[in-house]
């Protein structure tokens, strides 16, 4: 009998065991998370306090399905707001984070727009160079090798604009930025015709004539203004200086000396505005066709239907 019942208690122990060996296995699985809150707050723009509720929900359910997202739209709402080094490091957070996420392209690609909106071109080619290297499949890619173009254009660099832009219409001739890149390499071709004034040419007439530097730079009345100045000055101190007053010929001839080092000086200066006037004029147009091409509005959202953040370029 007592072999009995030590069988039966043996058999209840292993069963019960067994019981709770099952349950942990087919353990419910995570269960979303309710982000409608967050949602709404992010949906009406009020994206600082969207930042904290997404923060809270990543904090809270670390483990529940497309946490990826709820990470992503933290950083999203931190970009749209303006705080874009937090953008930055939520961002980074999400690519370290979730290495195998959908999002870790697109967030690599905000990563650059953050760094270009925070006027760090340099480092924001440098994002925008690794991000194509990583991610050439990526449908951000043609946006992100366009971009790159836009760069350079902003930094005056119109040969490599024109060899970026010509690869991007080769590379995706069926994208959207194709057809704008190929717009964009023909008028980009004429900014070696662009007016220029050469700053020793300049100096050099200025030396000769005094003003004449300015004229030639196309300021006309700085430059008479600076030849009647060292014209009346030079003739006052030969004047004097035959009455042989020195104590005034000396004095009026030092000042006539200094504007007409200070037209030299100017007659240079001017001549570099003149060209950087042109190239900024030449600029403001290449970044009036990008505008009114209407390639930089929304990104599309993917396919779970989580809107993204706007680029919001700089032209």
């Amino acid at each position: 009998m007592k072999t009995i019942f030590s069988i039966s208690t043996q058999y209840r122990f292993v069963s019960c065991a067994l019981h709770l060996i099952l349950l942990c296995a087919l353990a419910s699985p995570a269960v979303a998370i309710k982000s409608d809150f967050a949602d709404s707050l992010f949906q009406e723009g009020d994206y600082l306090n969207a930042a904290h509720e997404y923060k809270r929900l990543l904090f809270s359910h670390p483990d529940a399905p497309q946490i990826d997202f709820v990470a992503f739209r933290v950083a999203a709402s931190y970009q749209n707001t303006g705080k874009l080094e937090n953008a930055i490091r939520a961002y980074q957070l999400l690519i370290n984070t979730y290495p195998k996420s959908i999002l870790v392209a697109r967030a690599k690609n905000n990563i650059a727009q953050c760094h270009v909106l925070l006027g760090n071109s340099k480092q924001g080619l440098a994002s925008l160079t690794r991000f194509l290297s990583e991610h050439k499949e990526s449908s951000l890619a043609p946006r992100a090798h366009f971009t790159i173009g836009m760069l350079h254009i902003d930094n005056g660099e119109w040969a490599q604009a024109n060899s970026v832009w010509n690869d991007v219409f080769l590379t995706y001739p069926e994208s959207p930025f194709a057809k704008v890149s190929e717009k964009l390499v023909h008028t980009v071709k004429n900014a070696d015709a662009l007016p220029r004034r050469s700053p020793t040419i300049a100096g050099a007439l200025s030396a000769l004539i005094p003003g004449s530097g300015q004229v030639y730079s196309g300021w006309t009345m700085n430059g008479l203004y600076a030849f009647v100045s060292v014209a009346v000055l030079g003739s006052a101190s030969f004047y004097y200086a035959d009455q042989e007053r020195y104590e005034v010929a000396i004095p009026v001839g030092v000042l006539g000396l200094f504007l007409y080092g200070n037209s030299i000086h100017q007659s240079i200066q001017t001549a570099r505005a003149f060209n950087l006037q042109q190239e900024q004029h030449f600029r403001n147009q290449l970044q009036q066709e990008i505008r009114d091409s209407g390639l930089f509005g929304t990104i599309s959202p993917p396919k779970d239907q989580i809107a993204l953040v706007l680029w919001k370029s700089r032209f």
